[in-house]
């Protein structure tokens, strides 16, 4: 099967009809030649097909070949965009009056300089509309914002619209020396070696991530032309349009799937490890056994209390536990990625609870209380008025009338946009709520930090309620940490052979022994976080030969998030650019920031190695733009990713330990490994 198409024309020379040093005859105009058009094809040719696209060229048309060519263009179920450059042509010159005008057409003006049947640009685009594949249109003509603004198309819903316009400049203006045509091209290389940074989870790059990105490089051109392109309701999700392959895109039904599920859901399974591959939950996730049994003991069973809280020191496990409940029991989860819990369910059979059409998930993470209860509305499928606000009232009210009492996994409450107000507007009364029948109207699982909730926590602890994941046996925590470890190293190739069973052993147990010798240390930092960022370290270590070096290696692991972190950055050769990248991130809300965000802020961080982009060359900002991206995939093992609404991806630091301890220690300091037990 051919690639899809391109039409590409231009027009450089043109066939004046009157002599150019006389006056021009009536309803004529002379046009006078477009030196810069045959560099521009060639540019153009090359962008278009470095994003996959086959390109017919047809440089210098006359009205005959712009008939013959746009028709089957636009005819042709392959042809995906057709961009035009060279004049444009209303009625007023060829001295018609304005009475006797469509302020809505627009003409290219072919090499013969006859403007007609065939030339209409506008009538191009009602006509791509009616055909079943959508056409782009690309019009770099003066005036051509005309075409973008058919009154005919003005109410066709945007899922509906199958032509669509990228105009040079509005539909009264002038359009210059293929300034519009130089910012598509660029943009179009630019697409082509990173996709705008969009998600690899979306095969096009979004209209609302290309336009702006021409609209810029305008401005940078220092062209003062506006972009005129087809608008689009905002207040709508746009349609995925075809028209800008992601060079970023894996295809991954599973993960497009779980990107389907609701993003207050969808966290747990990142916060779990488990959104790409079925093994980083093995390598993320490992023991809690007797806690995971418990609490899906207790979601299944309705007829014990309606509060649970999980609490502890940052990177005691309180996510992964929680995510492993949600992808054990949300459906919608289930649904999308059912090898999750069927990897739990090997894991441990007893930890994992049933699937359950009434068990919602919240991850508070940078949500407000109107979002958590609209998400909570949809999961429990609650009947709901158009356009209808929900307050808590309306959902105790709706929840006390459902059939059985529904369940809700709460993360996060720590890291909400108003934590206080999340638990006094609705966690407290969803606690407190009872039903017609005396049982407790929700069945409610909160994770959060200790600090600043001794309310809820004493709520919980009256009714044996309160789980501190610091308060675990020592010896359970410690053989949880061996396993984790030895998953890990199993998984290096340095540590994998059968000759090196033993050296495994020594260097996990010499670890868990290490982290969990000090038990007033992990009460401020998690021993699971500091295990695996240990386990990231060891990647990049001279492995141990023997059980004996093994043993060593083991017992000097770090005790602390900030000793080990410090650690592995040492290690890195971009050292102090990747820490001033992660420093950036740690520093974004809710989903993310997107690359732009973190090349701006990065910076202020790293002067001597990013510095900012003020009175810089545009190629000077993107060859940082590519030193940021490069940093963030050198990073990796430290970010999560989600969706912007144009596509864009964002970038979070996989625990908020982390982001705290450089939120307060954003720029490089000496010897914290060496010296943190001084």
């Amino acid at each position: 099967m051919s690639a899809e198409q391109v039409l590409l024309m231009g027009v450089a020379r043109f066939a004046s009809a009157a002599a150019t040093h006389g006056e021009p005859e009536p309803g004529h105009t002379v046009w006078g030649d477009l030196p810069f058009v045959p560099v521009l094809m060639s540019r153009l040719n090359l962008a278009y097909k470095s994003i996959g696209y086959d390109v017919l060229e047809v440089a210098d048309p006359d009205r005959k070949a712009v008939l013959d060519q746009s028709d089957e263009a636009i005819m042709s179920a392959s042809t995906r965009i057709v961009h035009v450059i060279s004049h444009g042509s209303v009625a007023e010159d060829l001295n018609r009056p304005r009475a006797a005008a469509n302020a809505e057409h627009i003409h290219i003006v072919p090499a013969c300089g006859q403007v007609g049947n065939g030339t209409n640009v506008s009538h191009w685009v009602s006509t791509a509309h009616q055909q079943p594949e959508p056409t782009l249109f690309i019009v770099d003509l003066c005036r051509a914002g005309r075409a973008a603004r058919l009154s005919e198309l003005t109410h066709v819903p945007d899922e509906a619209r199958n032509a669509w316009v990228i105009a040079a400049t509005s539909p009264d203006l002038p359009a210059y020396d293929g300034h519009l045509s130089e910012a598509v091209a660029d943009v179009l290389e630019q697409i082509a070696l990173h996709g705008l940074d969009t998600s690899p989870s979306l095969r096009f790059v979004r209209w609302d991530r290309v336009t702006p990105a021409i609209q810029r490089r305008l401005q940078e051109l220092g062209s003062t032309q506006r972009l005129y392109t087809t608008p689009v309701d905002v207040s709508q999700e746009l349609p995925e349009l075809p028209f800008f392959p992601n060079p970023r895109w894996r295809h991954d039904a599973r993960l497009e799937k779980l990107h389907a599920v609701e993003a207050p859901v969808r966290a747990f399974v990142a916060d779990l490890g488990a959104e790409h591959f079925i093994d980083r939950v093995g390598d993320h996730f490992v023991g809690r056994r007797s806690q995971l049994e418990w609490l899906a003991t207790w979601l299944d069973d309705h007829r014990s209390g309606g509060l649970r809280v999980v609490t502890g020191a940052p990177g005691s496990g309180k996510s992964a536990l929680l995510g492993a409940l949600v992808c054990s029991g949300h459906e919608a989860i289930i649904s999308a990625a059912p090898d999750i819990r069927t990897y739990l369910t090997a894991q441990d059979p007893d930890g994992v609870c049933s699937p359950n059409p009434l068990l919602a998930a919240i991850h508070a993470r940078g949500r407000d209380l109107d979002a958590i209860l609209s998400s909570l509305a949809a999961q429990w499928d609650l009947s709901v008025e158009p356009n209808q606000s929900w307050t808590v009232a309306d959902l105790l009210a709706e929840i006390r009338a459902l059939p059985a009492v529904p369940a809700l996994i709460f993360d996060a409450l720590d890291e909400a946009e108003d934590p206080h107000e999340l638990l006094g507007s609705l966690l407290l009364p969803l606690a407190k709520a009872i039903r017609p029948d005396k049982q407790p109207a929700c069945r409610l699982l909160v994770g959060t930090r200790r600090w600043r909730f001794g309310t809820l926590l004493e709520l919980a602890g009256r009714h044996e309620g309160l789980l501190d994941l610091d308060d675990v046996p020592l010896d359970e925590i410690r053989k949880d940490l061996r396993s984790h470890l030895l998953r890990k190293l199993a998984g290096l190739p340095q540590y994998s052979g059968p000759g090196q069973r033993a050296v495994r052993t020594s260097l996990a147990g010499a670890a868990a022994e290490s982290l969990t010798q000090h038990p007033d240390r992990m009460q401020e930092w998690g021993p699971f976080l500091v295990a695996r960022i240990f386990g990231q370290v060891l990647e990049s270590l001279p492995p141990a030969s023997n059980p004996q070096e093994a043993a060593v290696l083991g017992a000097s692991i770090p005790r602390s998030l900030p000793a080990v972190l410090e650690l592995d950055l040492r290690t890195r050769p971009d050292s102090q650019a990747l820490r001033a990248v992660l420093a950036a991130v740690a520093f974004a809300k809710g989903d993310g920031f997107p690359t732009e965000a973190i090349a701006a802020v990065a910076p202020e961080f790293a002067p001597d190695l990013l510095p900012p982009t003020a009175n810089r060359e545009p190629g000077e900002s993107r060859d940082r733009l590519q030193c940021i991206r490069a940093l963030l995939d050198a990073g990796s093992f430290y970010l999560r990713t989600g969706i912007e609404s144009d596509g864009a991806t964002l970038y979070r630091l996989f625990h908020q330990g982390l982001a705290d301890y450089l939120q307060d220690q954003p720029y490089p300091i000496d010897d914290t490994g060496r010296n943190e037990d001084a």
